[in-house]
């Protein structure tokens, strides 16, 4: 007797631009519950994508949230390929308040 996995329905997000605008582009899928971040993008013909993600040279995130290719979907998953994120947004965030910080002091004098 063999187990068949229920048909769940996904999504995948392209928003890499690759050096030049692209549109972002969505697609609806349905996949077999179980289903890898690696076999839709596969499924859906997208090979070259796989090893652009797996050389460092494309981001993948599940919902907004870092995501890795043999992590399994679930109904209504939303897989996104995007550029890879070359900073850290807290310690951006940082630099950026020390630096109001610098310029405020240089401006209105230490003692404030």
């Amino acid at each position: 007797m063999s187990t068949t996995h229920p048909m769940i329905s996904v999504q995948t997000v392209l928003q890499a631009e690759r050096g030049e605008p692209l549109p972002i582009l969505h697609q609806q899928h349905r996949v077999a519950g179980g289903t890898t971040i690696r076999e839709l993008l596969r499924q859906a013909g997208l090979d070259p994508t796989v090893t652009l993600i797996e050389s460092g040279a494309l981001g993948l995130a599940l919902h907004g949230q870092k995501a890795w290719l043999d992590d399994v979907l679930r109904d209504g998953s939303r897989v996104e390929v995007l550029e890879p994120v070359n900073a850290d947004a807290k310690a951006a965030r940082a630099e950026r308040v020390a630096a109001d910080r610098g310029r405020r002091k240089a401006r209105f004098g230490a003692g404030r």
